[in-house]
């Protein structure tokens, strides 16, 4: 009896009159009679005798009351929506006023107690919808502002056209690249026409956007080194922005003119979105074999250009989005408007490169005295497309230290080079072991000899190390690479993108005293007769110098007592103005590369000569 009556302890004492207020959890507990959880209450949490600090820590000591948003604070949920015709539901809240937290943001992230609250990812615009505007613009690269989008198309609204730059300059055809964008690609609306289309109001994308139309076979390593470059215009002289303690450059979300004269920061993207690459770029395929428990195979990432750490490390704040998304958005039949968006379409950068050198102005005042120059520069030195953002903007000397930086830094590196304090230290990127069709390499019967007198130089005491790095690298070496590139004043292998990341070896410290040629120096392998400029103008637009090789390997025969076969090299050496016409490889051609290994091995005991002095 004894037991019964203590296991049913509540009842018990409920059926001998003790008063259903004391049986609440909290009184047992106390006096020790019970010690019954008592499950969470409607907004999810523990009730107030329970909760602890790390109840607070992970759930918040927010107030909630029926009707309100959990996690908003009274006064501060926004203003409600009316319901028009033909307008759909985003977030469903009751009335409210007008949120006073959204003043002077500094996070634009979805937060409990700052940032930017649910109900302001709503933007009601009513009758006056949005002005699209055009910052900046160059063939290809364009920065914009209130762009919107609606079932997988982009929408430009504006009553003055003329204030845009033309659409075929600023994006292409999602089907071919080579022409103009269709009308369920990309349109210009007025605002009648867009007050029918969109409606009175939609999602808010907040931030900045890096937006580039590239499909997946198109990518190579330098899309986010010409967004960054283009991003980099807003926070050039002209705009006097201002820089964070931290390096980075801080922009106002709502800031109007930015890049015009406007004293607003500049911030990182916030998001890179890609619309015409997947996901993942390896098919879905069965498990192997007949086990129902076995895990289909590993789906691989699809190429973006960048190892995927590398964008990690330099933008840790910025997602990146990719076709699947563009399709969830398009799936949702609601526009959103997005706050700023850098457009990048090759396509049109590659149609309009005589107009690399016209800076686009709707202003009548804007002064196009240097354009003829730009514009034959562009034009006659086959530049690489994505250099337009290069040849038309002006931008501040420094603009790559910040992302250079914060690579040294994911990577525990110092700060400030303090390579003039030692021996000069060389990176060798070596294709060899690299699937074939992977890029071009070193021919096979010169690799061996380049990295026997690599290993000497270090020896006699000219190289302070000798790095040899894989061609593409995997997850599991990439820090090791960069940190070689990264600590390296001399680079070199065979042309290619695989000597892309030759923009993060360092130059010498801006606290020493400049020397001639003090900066580091890649050297670039080609077989005669082709020459590309993307890693000369890479490089050498971060302040690094560069020098292009042809050394191909010749054979004759001489008969003496028998026939023999001896080799000679054609070798020519190029750097700074002597360097040669851009000529691609020849469809079919062989992409070994012949070197003339005593003399680049004389070239690189000069070059550390040099950088030691």
């Amino acid at each position: 009896m004894v037991f019964v009556l203590a296991y049913n302890l509540e009842t018990s004492l409920h059926m001998v009159g003790v008063s259903p207020s004391k049986l609440s959890s909290s009184y047992l507990s106390k006096v020790g009679l019970i010690n019954k959880d008592p499950g969470y209450e409607r907004d999810g949490r523990r009730p107030q005798a329970w909760r602890d600090e790390l109840e607070n820590i992970i759930a918040g000591d927010w107030l909630w009351e029926e009707g309100e948003i959990a996690g908003v604070e009274r006064g501060q949920i926004g203003v409600a929506l009316s319901s028009g015709s033909g307008s759909k539901t985003v977030y469903n809240v009751g009335k409210a006023k007008s949120a006073s937290r959204s003043a002077a943001r500094e996070s634009l992230g979805v937060g409990v107690t700052n940032g930017t609250t649910a109900q302001e990812q709503l933007e009601h615009w009513g009758d006056s919808i949005p002005e699209s505007k055009a910052i900046a613009h160059v063939a290809g690269y364009t920065i914009l502002e209130n762009v919107f989008i609606l079932n997988g198309t982009g929408f430009l609204v504006t009553d003055s056209a003329s204030s845009l730059p033309p659409l075929g300059s600023m994006a292409s055809s999602a089907v071919n690249s080579i022409l103009v964008p269709r009308g369920q690609d990309w349109r210009v609306l007025n605002r009648v026409t867009a007050q029918d289309i969109l409606g009175t109001f939609g999602g808010r994308i907040r931030g900045t956007t890096w937006l580039t139309t590239e499909p997946a076979d198109s990518q190579d390593p330098y899309t986010v080194f010409s967004l960054h470059r283009l991003h980099s215009y807003l926070a050039s002289p002209h705009s006097h922005a201002k820089v964070s303690p931290s390096g980075l450059h801080i922009l106002s979300p709502d800031s109007a003119n930015v890049g015009l004269g406007g004293s607003q920061s500049v911030t990182p993207p916030l998001r890179m979105w890609l619309p015409r690459v997947p996901t993942l770029s390896s098919p879905s395929l069965p498990p192997i074999g007949k086990d129902e428990k076995a895990h289909p195979p590993l789906r691989e990432k699809s190429y973006t250009g960048s190892h995927p750490s590398l964008y990690k490390a330099m933008f840790p704040t910025v997602g990146i989005l990719y076709a699947e998304d563009w399709k969830d958005y398009a799936d949702m039949q609601i526009p959103f408007l997005l706050e700023r968006v850098l457009l990048v379409d090759r396509g049109a950068a590659e149609r309009g490169r005589s107009e690399w050198g016209e800076k686009w102005s709707d202003s009548s005042e804007y002064d196009s005295s240097n354009d003829e120059l730009r514009k034959r520069q562009a034009v006659e030195d086959g530049l690489p497309v994505w250099a337009a953002p290069f040849v038309a903007f002006d931008v501040s000397s420094g603009w790559f230290e910040p992302v250079r930086s914060a690579l040294r830094s994911y990577l525990r590196l110092p700060a400030e080079s303090t390579q003039k304090k030692r021996k000069p230290e060389l990176t060798y990127v070596s294709m060899a072991g690299e699937p074939q069709g992977s890029g071009p390499r070193i021919r096979d019967e010169d690799h061996p000899e380049l990295l026997k007198g690599l290993h000497a130089l270090k020896a006699e005491g000219i190289l302070g190390e000798v790095h040899v790095v894989r061609g593409n690298g995997t997850r599991d070496v990439w820090e090791d690479r960069m940190t070689a590139i990264s600590t390296s004043n001399i680079m070199l292998g065979a042309f290619g993108g695989n000597l892309a990341d030759s923009v993060f070896m360092t130059p010498p410290s801006k606290t020493e005293a400049p020397q001639p040629d003090s900066a580091p120096v890649l050297m670039e392998f080609f077989p005669s007769g082709t020459f590309l400029r993307d890693q000369e103008y890479a490089v050498r637009s971060v302040g690094l110098r560069y020098t292009a090789w042809w050394g191909e390997r010749c054979v004759f025969s001489l008969y003496a007592s028998a026939w023999k076969v001896s080799y000679m090299y054609n070798r020519r050496k190029f750097k700074g103005i002597s360097l040669p016409q851009v000529m691609g490889p020849r469809s079919g051609q062989n992409l070994y590369v012949g070197i003339d290994v005593p003399a680049v091995l004389e070239e690189i005991r000069a070059e550390a000569k040099r950088l030691s002095s």
